[in-house]
């Protein structure tokens, strides 16, 4: 995980540098241990003076300031930015620090295209960005538009929810039956009082 440890810090450092505001905000934290559990894995990053991020080894004894568990399911929710999923984030130790730790997550972001663009060039780095961002466009798409199908087909053609149409009709149905029903009582007891004997 040490290795991990390294890649996540280089990754979180080179966003920090396009926020000097924020790196000030976790330098105010500097010397504090960050732990963090992600389904089966585990990392630890120390806060430095500077408001960066250093990997801690393994043997490192310190404990931890705050320490996040994430499941591994919240993955794709917490990547498409899902602010529900960063509500189901446990978190245990420095709830200051945790607060502001969140708070950068949701809004510190990566320019990828820039980043890519020192490696392949800015045309390449633009197309590679494009396809990523309409590839998941049209998931985000299609997702919705299987959603309403399977909605349709179940309200519509297996008829196995209440449609608002419905519940008005039934209700519009209900009210005429009612009254209709009160018609009939009034009528018959109308009829049961000239039948009686005086």
């Amino acid at each position: 995980m040490v290795a991990a440890n390294v890649v996540l810090a280089r990754l979180l450092n080179r966003v920090l540098r396009d926020y000097p505001l924020a790196q000030e905000r976790l330098a105010a934290h500097g010397g504090k241990t960050i732990a963090m559990t992600l389904g089966p894995a585990s990392g630890r990053l120390r806060i430095t003076a500077a408001g960066e991020v250093e990997p801690v080894g393994e043997g490192a004894t310190d404990e931890a300031a705050v320490n996040f568990d994430i499941p591994l399911s919240l993955l794709p929710r917490l990547a498409a930015a899902d602010a529900s999923a960063y509500h189901q984030v446990k978190f245990s130790g420095d709830s200051e620090l945790a607060a502001l730790l969140s708070e950068l997550v949701r809004h510190l972001k990566w320019d990828v295209e820039e980043d890519l663009s020192r490696l392949v060039g800015d045309i390449a780095a633009h197309r590679i960005v494009d396809t990523a961002r309409r590839g998941h466009e049209w998931r985000k798409d299609a997702t919705q538009r299987l959603t309403e199908n399977i909605a349709e087909y179940l309200t519509e053609e297996k008829r196995a929810f209440i449609t608002a149409n419905d519940l008005e009709t039934l209700a519009r149905e209900n009210e005429t039956l009612r009254d209709d029903v009160a018609r009939l009582e009034a009528r018959i007891n109308q009829l049961a009082q000239t039948q009686s004997p005086s």
